[in-house]
C-alpha cells in the first residue's frame, strides 16, 4: 500500500511538471477550426463547378477546330471539289458539267459500303457510256487499301477517288456512311440518299434512267 502511494505521488508530480496550456491557445484553435471548415466546404463545393468549366471548355475547343460544313440539301447547287484518283490525276465536280454526277462516300471497312458497291458497279456498267459519271470518293487513308477492296469485290469500271482528311466529306455534311448526292448536269443535287441502297433494285434503275435521258435530251445538250 505505501509503495503505490509513493508511486502516486511520483505521478502527481511529474504531471505538474509539464507546461500548463493556456485558455488563450484553446481559445485560438477553436478560432481556427470554423475558418478551416468553411475552406474546406467551399473548395468540395467548387469542384463539380471546376470540373462542367474544364469539360466546356474543352468541347467549345473541338467544336471550334472542326470544319465548317453546311447541309447540302436537293435542289442546292453542290459544292465545288477537287479530288485526285490512284494516279494523281486531279477531277473537279465541274469538269463534269452536263453530266449526271453519281458521288458516293464510303470507306473499305465500312459494313454497308461493302454490300452496295457491286451494285455501284452494276449501274456504272449499264450507264458509262452515257451522260453519266460514278465518282466513288473513298475516306480510307491510302490507294493501297482501296485498291485492294476493288480487286477482292471485281470492281472493274469504276474509277477511284481519295479523300484521307474527310474534306470534301464534310463540305458535304457526311455523317452516316455510304451516303450519295446524284448531281444533274448543272450542279444541282437531284437525290440525297443516306446508308446503304439496292442500286440494281429496279425503282433505282429506272430513275437513274431518267435523270440521264433529261441530260441528254436536246435542251439540257444546249444549256
Amino acid at each position: 500500500m505505501q509503495g503505490n502511494t509513493l508511486n502516486d505521488l511520483r505521478i502527481g508530480q511529474r504531471l505538474l511538471a509539464f507546461p500548463r496550456i493556456s485558455r488563450a491557445f484553446f481559445r485560438e484553435i477553436q478560432d481556427f477550426l470554423p475558418v478551416s471548415r468553411a475552406t474546406i466546404t467551399g473548395m468540395s463545393r467548387l469542384k463539380p463547378i471546376l470540373f462542367f468549366v474544364v469539360v466546356g471548355a474543352v468541347a467549345v475547343f473541338f467544336v471550334l477546330r472542326k470544319p465548317v460544313s453546311v447541309e447540302v440539301n436537293v435542289g442546292d447547287a453542290a459544292p465545288e471539289f477537287a479530288v485526285k484518283d490512284e494516279t494523281g490525276k486531279e477531277l473537279k465536280l465541274s469538269d463534269y458539267r452536263g453530266n449526271v454526277v453519281f458521288l458516293n462516300f464510303w470507306y473499305t471497312t465500312c459494313p454497308p459500303c461493302i454490300k452496295e458497291m457491286p451494285d455501284m458497279e452494276l449501274v456504272n456498267r449499264v450507264f458509262k457510256d452515257r451522260k453519266f459519271k460514278m465518282v466513288p470518293i473513298s475516306t480510307d487513308t491510302n490507294f493501297d487499301d482501296v485498291k485492294k477492296f476493288y480487286q477482292d469485290h471485281k470492281l472493274t469500271t469504276m474509277p477511284m477517288y481519295l479523300d484521307p482528311g474527310k474534306q470534301i466529306a464534310s463540305r458535304y455534311n457526311v455523317y452516316k456512311f455510304p451516303e450519295t448526292y446524284v448531281i444533274d448536269g448543272n450542279g444541282n443535287v437531284l437525290k440525297h440518299y443516306i446508308g446503304e441502297r439496292v442500286w440494281s433494285n429496279p425503282t433505282y434503275m429506272s430513275a437513274i434512267e431518267e435523270f440521264v435521258k433529261k441530260q441528254e435530251a436536246p435542251s439540257s445538250a444546249s444549256q
